[in-house]
């Protein structure tokens, strides 16, 4: 159904721009394998956005290229050597995974890869090694304060006196254990117990790791884990710890989590899932996300809201992050012959343009004033659109849809 949705908006943005003129090209690097909803949710963002100009900026067309590279960190790294051979190529939009960038971040920032982030949460991504230009600008949750966000979750309002870390063991999961940790210590709360699990955990392996997460008894779980491992790790502490509370972070949404949970599973536990704050802005009817849900509905199949698109952080945040793309190009043309420009040359104007956005842009989840500065050691959140007042946690209601729980930045809890 998506890929339908996705065709269909390309061929609006088609038909809206000029045959004539130089386009200029947008990858998407994401996985439209394992975790297909979140890179088709990104997509539709990002064309979305880009059909309300017609596809163009800054005198250009503008032309979007998924590329697949199924979770795997070579393949996103022939993703972006293929985007800086291509004379057209301007941007990269990232997918999901923080494996990839994290990995590749190196070569990303060395050799100048404009790499725009809607969803992929790992601290590091977005803090640049000392001496080396920072290309990564994340528009997404950061589990800098993520991480903390959720323990501060099963600290106050949980109320939790023993709680039990599940984390996936990549370089995500590693990160958020670390943050959890000063996190519990911060707090004087005692230090939680901490289960790592591989990502490519079967059945029977889930089966004993929560065997001996029962043995500690927590009061709550905090998780990091993909749709396919948090469904299966959700299914065994259902029947091992069915009243312990679970706090789970959004990796769970990016693929088909819904279809692999059991119903009792997702109607008894009490599940909750972190978010940035869309469903808030339906909640007070925000125009902007009106427009851009009636953008992308298709007359078979309308969105009416956010629940009706699968993976919709990622839509909210593809969105968002593209109408900040389009004002940086609008503004670095407009300062300069874009014309007489190398490709090179442009990708570094619309870097500048970012970190110096002259006009505040209105976004669906708020309107963006300066939400990137130049990077330094210095102020290590340079490269963030989004802070702590920008998280909200979700659960599930009784038809299987994402229900705000409430908004509450660290600072009110």
């Amino acid at each position: 159904m998506f890929k339908f949705f996705r065709s269909y908006l390309i061929l609006l943005v088609a038909l809206a721009a000029p045959a004539s003129g130089e386009t200029l090209r947008l990858y998407i690097d994401a996985d439209y394998s394992i975790s297909r909803h979140g890179a088709e949710a990104i997509e539709l963002g990002v064309t979305t956005a880009l059909s309300e100009v017609g596809s163009r900026a800054g005198g250009f067309d503008l032309e979007v290229l998924p590329r697949d590279h199924r979770a795997n960190s070579k393949r996103s790294l022939a993703t972006m050597r293929n985007y800086l051979r291509d004379p057209k190529g301007l941007a990269v939009i990232g997918g999901v995974h923080s494996p990839p960038y994290l990995t590749n971040k190196r070569f990303i920032n060395e050799n100048g890869v404009l790499l725009l982030l809607p969803w992929s949460a790992a601290g590091p991504i977005t803090r640049a090694d000392d001496g080396v230009e920072n290309w990564i600008y994340r528009l997404s949750v950061d589990d800098t304060k993520a991480g903390p966000f959720l323990v501060a979750r099963a600290l106050s309002h949980a109320h939790c006196a023993r709680t039990a870390l599940l984390l996936v063991d990549t370089g995500w999961g590693r990160a958020n254990k670390g943050t959890m940790s000063t996190a519990f210590e911060t707090a004087q709360a005692q230090e939680p117990y901490v289960f790592m699990f591989p990502s490519s955990i079967g059945a029977a392996s889930a089966r004993t790791l929560v065997q001996s997460i029962a043995r500690v008894s927590p009061d709550c779980v905090i998780m990091l884990a993909s749709a396919a491992e948090g469904a299966l790790l959700l299914n065994e502490l259902h029947k091992e710890l069915p009243s312990t509370k679970v706090i789970s972070h959004w990796g769970i949404l990016a693929a088909d989590f819904e279809d692999r949970i059991a119903p009792a599973t997702l109607s008894n536990m009490d599940l909750e899932v972190l978010q940035t704050c869309g469903l808030e802005q339906e909640r007070q009817k925000a125009p902007a996300l009106k427009r851009a849900l009636d953008l992308a509905s298709d007359a078979q199949s309308p969105f009416h809201s956010l629940s009706d698109i699968p993976a919709s952080t990622g839509f909210v945040h593809g969105y968002d992050l593209t109408r900040l793309l389009l004002a940086a190009i609008e503004q670095s043309a407009q300062a300069s012959d874009w014309a007489a420009l190398s490709i090179q040359q442009r990708r570094a104007a619309v870097r500048l343009a970012l970190t110096r956005l002259e006009a505040p842009v209105d976004g669906i989840l708020k309107t963006y004033a300066e939400p990137f500065a130049p990077y330094s050691p210095a102020y290590r959140d340079a490269h963030e659109a989004l802070g702590l007042g920008d998280l909200c946690m979700a659960s599930f209601d009784e038809t299987g849809r994402l229900v705000l729980v409430d908004h509450s930045p660290l600072g009110h809890l």
